[in-house]
């Protein structure tokens, strides 16, 4: 059987990034994730090409998390 990894054209709510460093939160909608980082994406890769916005912190340090409803 073959497993389909999912994207962000298939979340059903808002996309959360979560900084691990200083504890900053965002929520962002499905429709703005999508725009800003393509809707063929898998969640788990965009971790790498974020930057916290307040301390600066970067993903691809594995310093970012991400989660979204499937």
């Amino acid at each position: 059987m073959a497993i389909i990894w999912p994207t962000l054209q298939r979340i059903k709510g808002p996309l959360t990034i979560t900084c691990r460093r200083c504890g900053n939160r965002q929520a962002w909608s499905r429709e703005k994730a999508i725009v800003n980082l393509g809707a063929a994406t898998q969640p788990h890769t965009i971790r790498s090409k974020l930057r916290c916005s307040l301390c600066g912190a970067r993903g691809r340090d594995g310093l970012i998390d991400t989660d979204a409803q499937m």
